[in-house]
C-alpha cells in the first residue's frame, strides 16, 4: 500500500501543480512551445476535442503556431478554481477552471472578442520529485463570440501608452534586463526623465 502524503506535502504538491498550469497559460499565450511542452511528461497525452488529440509535446508545437497554425490575436488564458484529489503520493487528479479570451480584427470595420470557458481535467504524476501532466482532457462549458465596430487606430491613444504584449522572443517577459535597472523599459533610455501623472511639476507624495 502506498504511503499517504502529509498535509504539508499536499499543500506543496498543489502549489507545484498550480505552477504547471501557470506555465501552460504563459506558454500558449506567448507562443512558447518549449514552455508548453514542459507541462507534459514525454509520454503525456492531450485531448483538446476535435482540434487535437495526441501527445502533449506535439500539442505544444501545434497550439503555439510551430506547425503553421495561426496564433489567435490577443489570446489570454486565465485559471480560476483549482481542486486536487490525491490517489497516493505520486498520482493526483486536478480540476482547473479556465477562461480564454481572444481579441482579433475581422475586417477593416469589425473586431471581435471570443470567450471560451471550460475545465482542464489532468492526471498529474510525480516522477523523480516533479509533477507534470500525464493525461489532460480539455472540457468545454460555454463560449460566446461578440462582434462590434472596430476601435479606430487600435489600440487607441490611451492603450498605446502602455507596453504591448507579444510572443516569444519579443515579449518583455523574455527580456528582463529592463526590470533590473531603475526607470528603464524597452524603447526608452534609463536616463529619460520619469513620467508622473497629475499636475505638471508635481512629484509623487509631494
Amino acid at each position: 500500500m502506498n504511503p499517504e502524503l502529509s498535509p504539508i506535502e499536499k499543500v506543496v504538491a498543489r502549489y507545484e501543480m498550480y505552477d504547471v498550469l501557470m506555465r501552460y497559460c504563459r506558454g500558449v499565450d506567448r507562443s512558447d512551445p518549449e514552455l508548453v511542452a514542459s507541462v507534459y511528461w514525454e509520454d503525456g497525452y492531450d485531448d483538446h476535442g476535435a482540434m487535437f488529440q495526441g501527445p502533449g509535446w506535439e500539442f505544444a508545437k501545434f497550439f503555439t503556431g510551430v506547425e503553421g497554425r495561426k496564433k489567435p490575436a490577443g489570446a489570454m488564458h486565465v485559471i480560476g478554481n483549482h481542486y486536487v484529489e490525491f490517489e497516493g503520493p505520486d498520482v493526483a487528479f486536478s480540476e482547473a477552471y479556465y477562461l480564454t479570451l481572444g481579441h482579433s480584427q475581422v475586417d477593416e470595420v469589425t473586431a471581435q472578442v471570443f470567450t471560451f470557458c471550460g475545465r482542464y481535467l489532468d492526471r498529474f504524476e510525480r516522477r523523480n520529485g516533479e509533477w507534470r501532466t500525464a493525461h489532460r482532457i480539455c472540457l468545454h462549458e460555454w463560449n460566446r463570440t461578440e462582434r462590434y465596430e472596430a476601435q479606430p487606430n487600435y489600440p487607441g491613444a490611451f492603450a498605446a501608452q502602455f507596453l504591448q504584449g507579444s510572443g516569444k522572443p519579443d515579449d518583455v517577459v523574455y527580456n528582463r534586463d529592463w526590470l533590473m535597472k531603475k526607470a528603464s523599459r524597452p524603447g526608452a533610455s534609463p536616463t529619460d526623465p520619469p513620467v508622473f501623472p497629475g499636475r505638471a511639476g508635481r512629484m509623487p507624495n509631494s
